[in-house]
């Protein structure tokens, strides 16, 4: 997956502080160790001279005293293990006590990523996408159908409320599935309460699960952080501003809810554009109609979405009143 540049190097200082524990507590346990048993500091020191005048043997091309030397470091060993257990310690104490004993918390193994690495990065993705608690919920295995009506119908499309979200659903699963290769852009507009954000925190689900990175933010938040770019030039407010246009996806959700002039009218253009032209994903969900996003966002704007994305329509009851409905029964 594409990490950012200061995605890659928090990862990396995890595990360089791994290591450096790793070490610590290894030459702790070493100095208790040999206080116990004073003798294994020597025979240690024995074990290491007959490692490497086998080693050197070998080089050497002198395989028969390669192999007496072999024999001797094989009963040193035995002998260091009897001295630990007899002292009551097991034979691997001085093992340093890996978090990932595949890849010895480097996060490799020859060269590829370790699955602890792959985890890692999935673990950071989802607290940097503000997603963390909400896609334990909201995902495509938790989608229901129920709150949709087979007899409330669209007259543009002629799609009933539940065909409509059907589709929606299949669109979203085949962005899902086709992201890898395609990427692609979504926008998801209709009636307050339909599943918008929902669909759209299904797909951040599965793609996060997939270790792209995903970033949501609501239409405030999102003006709120180019604003403070512009005004402030914050240095944490700066990471955040390159992450909206290096992540492989960002989800506008509420687009139209925020304040509107024409500072948040070219920051959205500039936005969308940057993200088009680099070849960046963006799925935004919206209650305006394609006409109003039009007179809200200018038509270049309205251009580039239009020309740019999937447009999916969502209508029907308000979901939300609909549960609450249906809790109090």
């Amino acid at each position: 997956m594409p990490l950012t540049n200061s995605q890659y190097d928090a990862l990396m200082r995890e595990y360089n502080q791994k290591q450096m524990r790793n070490h610590q507590i290894t030459e702790q346990r070493k100095v208790e160790l040999y206080r116990a048993i004073p003798s294994l500091e020597d025979l240690d020191e024995k074990v290491r001279d007959c490692s490497v005048s086998s080693a050197r043997r070998l080089l050497d091309g002198d395989t028969s005293a390669s192999l007496s030397l072999k024999a001797e470091l094989a009963r040193l060993r035995q002998q260091r293990i009897r001295l630990m257990e007899d002292a009551g310690f097991s034979p691997d104490y001085l093992e340093p006590p890996y978090d990932c004993k595949d890849c010895k918390d480097t996060g490799y193994i020859d060269g590829r990523r370790c699955r602890c690495f792959n985890q890692a990065a999935i673990r950071l993705v989802y607290s940097q996408s503000n997603l963390s608690d909400i896609l334990e919920r909201e995902n495509f295995s938790h989608f229901s159908f129920t709150y949709y009506s087979d007899r409330v119908t669209d007259p543009a499309s002629g799609l009933t409320s539940l065909e409509a979200a059907h589709h929606a659903y299949d669109t979203a699963q085949a962005f899902v599935r086709d992201f890898p290769r395609n990427g692609g852009n979504l926008l998801l507009y209709g009636d307050t309460g339909t599943g918008k954000t929902f669909l759209s925190n299904c797909i951040a689900k599965s793609l996060l699960d997939q270790c792209f990175s995903v970033i949501y933010f609501t239409a405030f938040e999102l003006f709120d952080i180019f604003e403070k770019n512009v005004f402030d030039r914050a240095s944490d407010v700066s990471e955040i501003h390159h992450q909206i246009f290096d992540c492989d996806l960002l989800i506008i959700d509420d687009l139209g809810t925020e304040f509107s002039n024409s500072f948040t009218t070219s920051q959205l253009f500039l936005c969308l554009n940057e993200r088009l032209l680099a070849g960046k994903s963006t799925v935004i969900s919206t209650n305006l109609s394609m006409k109003q996003i039009a007179e809200m966002y200018s038509e270049r704007t309205f251009s580039r979405i239009s020309s740019n994305y999937t447009l999916l329509k969502f209508f029907g009851d308000d979901i939300r009143i609909k549960k609450k409905v249906t809790s109090k029964k």
